[in-house]
């Protein structure tokens, strides 16, 4: 159970993480993009006297945040990426600030805010009761490409942790011991060959009806996949103007299953539907991923010891109203 001084400092400063929540909503920076969101975090656990780190793992608005010595090493996973399009201002009904632009749709304004504030309590906590050990805050960029924590798993920032902790806004105070579907993140780039659509469309060689046929393919394949799975895509490049007859196009798909042997299934039969649609087409293609990930291990022990935290810490609040 977290301690009275823990307790006290976010009680005494919720004002203070309620405006830095708020920065980071009206900032509503995307994926890879969160420069003012990121540098507010580091700032602030600068100023709590956290050694930190800027631009880990060759991500710019990554950062790792750390403070104390020797173990445990607690990791604390923090997020600040927005959405694009869900521009919104704090109202129940939808209300844009700016028609078209980002905004935070999963309430990570809040998660970044939330997990700063839990790490500097705990700091004083550990302070006060001379406990030993190791926080540690990473500032994790573009969760909602699933792509920050790759590439700083990549670069071995999490291996020296003796366990991580994570947290998520939701409607209601709760342990999860569910997890997440693992996930394929990938653009096909099909290639053909330009001509005059009216004049002589026979000398062309359509990218766009090779993206098409795919997406065709891909329709048929969800029949015949786990229920659970998801196949879903944009494209993101159709060609110029109908005149011309589209020498390249791209579409871009994400793969998601409750296991990541079923997304490797999955992809490898996607991958031969591009083989199909560039056939038929007479096109070539190539493919460049995003990003891909595992799904998610929960850990029960840990789990079971917050839920346990949660409900004293419950009844100690309710004791002291």
């Amino acid at each position: 159970m977290a301690g009275e001084t823990a307790l006290n400092w976010v009680g005494k400063h919720r004002d203070y993480l309620s405006e830095v929540s708020d920065t980071i909503w009206d900032y509503a920076e995307v994926g890879f993009q969160e420069f003012k969101s990121s540098k507010l975090l580091a700032d602030e656990l600068e100023k709590a006297g956290f050694t930190v780190e800027r631009a880990v793992a060759g991500l710019p608005t990554a950062f790792v945040a750390t403070w104390g010595s020797g173990s445990p090493r607690l990791g604390f996973l923090a997020e600040y990426d927005a959405l694009p399009g869900l521009s919104q201002k704090v109202t129940t009904h939808r209300e844009p600030v700016k028609e078209g632009a980002p905004g935070h749709g999963c309430g990570h304004n809040i998660f970044g805010a939330g997990v700063m504030g839990a790490v500097i309590a705990l700091k004083e906590e550990m302070k006060e009761d001379k406990l030993p050990g190791t926080i540690v805050f990473y500032g994790c960029p573009a969760e909602e490409l699933l792509a920050g924590k790759v590439f700083m798993a990549r670069a071995g920032l999490f291996d020296d942790l003796d366990c991580a902790l994570t947290w998520h806004p939701m409607g209601f105070n709760m342990v999860s011991l569910g997890s997440m579907t693992a996930m394929n993140s990938v653009k096909f780039t099909f290639h053909g060959i330009p001509a005059h659509a009216a004049a002589s469309p026979e000398q062309g060689r359509s990218a766009l009806d090779a993206v098409e046929l795919m997406d065709i393919g891909a329709n048929y394949l969800r029949e015949h996949v786990v229920q659970e799975a998801r196949i879903h895509y944009v494209i993101t490049n159709g060609g110029g103007e109908p005149n011309v007859v589209p020498p390249e196009a791209q579409v871009w798909y994400y793969v998601r299953a409750p296991k990541r042997k079923d997304v490797d299934a999955i992809f490898e039969r996607l991958v031969k539907i591009a083989d199909g649609a560039a056939m038929m087409t007479d096109t070539t293609y190539d493919m460049k991923f995003s990003t891909a990930c595992y799904d998610v291990l929960p850990n029960k022990a840990l789990a079971t010891l917050l839920n346990d935290s949660m409900k004293k810490n419950r009844s100690a609040y309710m004791e002291r109203r």
